[in-house]
């Protein structure tokens, strides 16, 4: 069992500059703490996610970290063009001594996709080429040349390479069970935002599949879900802070939706209480995230979680406080497992 970071980077209410490097120095903690990796959201127009341009923002992550692992989860395929892509991941790779995990996706938003003039209806269609040339580069030996619908490259030098051969990991959010198997035959980590009853039958179907190809559980890539935590020293005290600040990451992750009248995904309900009652987040002591984090293993078939510990408005003090309870008081408690949920 291994353990994550993900971070939307949302509106926090400081300037820009001061919440990015506020940011950065909280990553520089993460990398002391011992996570095994940092997941950036990519999202556009909406205070849900301040960094338009994750790959950029990683780049600066790489120079300020040792040994994090880094990438965004995920970059959505359907908004760029995939030379550009390919050339970005090759070189954040390099600078960060092959510490990249390659997230891939096709957009959760139709209406972040509308400002680059991408139609929903489009995105399927756009990811699934995109993701057959990224593939198809990697293991290219010579030049490389691709003739699609959307995409047409002839004979592209091969002078962007990656440090990781052929690739570096990719991971796919994959709350949809019917991705699972997809998943599973190119050997892809994923990710789940769902819940645990959900996620459970995206992992069983993603291990059915595995061992259908006749691959070792030893090897089974990561199937992870990501929860909201907030830790301190008393119950009372993470309530405080969690009561806080969830009205104001709800509504960033609301903004687009109700700004153009569109229903919004119901994944955060209206009460914080509601949310810990399905088991969407976790906000206590360290004892009681040690027992949840056990029951949410049980219950998703996980063998990875990551926490997203900075949003709403937290304090970097606050934020600084939940990293190093459960990097020291939880993470502990799992490493090493060899239970058959673990990796």
């Amino acid at each position: 069992m291994r353990f994550g970071i993900f971070d939307h980077i949302d509106d926090s209410g400081l300037t820009r500059a001061e919440q990015l490097e506020e940011r950065l120095r909280l990553i520089e903690q993460y990398d002391r703490d011992g996570f095994y990796a940092y997941h950036l959201a990519e999202h556009h127009g909406t205070p849900l996610g301040l960094v338009g341009s994750p790959n950029v923002f990683l780049a600066a992550v790489a120079q300020r970290t040792r040994r994090l692992r880094l990438g965004a989860l995920v970059n959505v395929l359907p908004l760029y063009h995939p030379v550009r892509l390919i050339e970005e991941w090759c070189l954040l790779d390099q600078l960060s001594g092959g510490r990249l995990e390659l997230g891939v996706g096709r957009g959760a938003s139709p209406i972040e996709a509308s400002f680059y003039g991408v139609a929903t209806e489009q995105t399927p269609e756009l990811f699934e080429e995109s993701y057959e040339l990224v593939t198809s580069y990697f293991s290219a030996r010579s030049s490389f040349s691709h003739h699609g619908r959307h995409y047409t490259v002839s004979e592209l030098p091969l002078t962007a390479r990656p440090l990781q051969t052929p690739h570096p990991p990719m991971w796919f959010g994959a709350s949809r069970p019917d991705r699972a198997g997809w998943c599973a035959e190119r050997s892809i980590n994923v990710m789940s935002l769902v819940s645990a009853e959900r996620t459970r039958v995206t992992t069983d179907g993603y291990r059915e599949r595995w061992q259908e190809l006749g691959r070792a559980e030893s090897e089974l890539p990561y199937l992870g879900v990501n929860r909201h935590i907030i830790l301190a020293d008393t119950e009372r005290e993470a309530l405080r802070v969690a009561e806080r600040v969830y009205p104001r990451f709800k509504a960033s992750f609301e903004h687009l939706w109700r700004e153009h009248g569109t229903p919004c995904p119901p994944i955060y309900p209206e009460r914080l209480g509601e949310l810990l009652d399905r088991g969407g987040a976790f906000v206590g002591t360290p004892e009681g995230a040690r027992q949840y984090v056990a029951d949410q293993t049980h219950a998703a078939g996980i063998n990875y979680m990551t926490a997203d510990v900075a949003f709403g408005g937290i304090t970097f003090a606050e934020a600084s406080r939940t990293a190093s309870l459960f990097a020291t008081e939880v993470m502990p408690t799992f490493a090493g497992s060899v239970a058959e949920l673990s990796r």
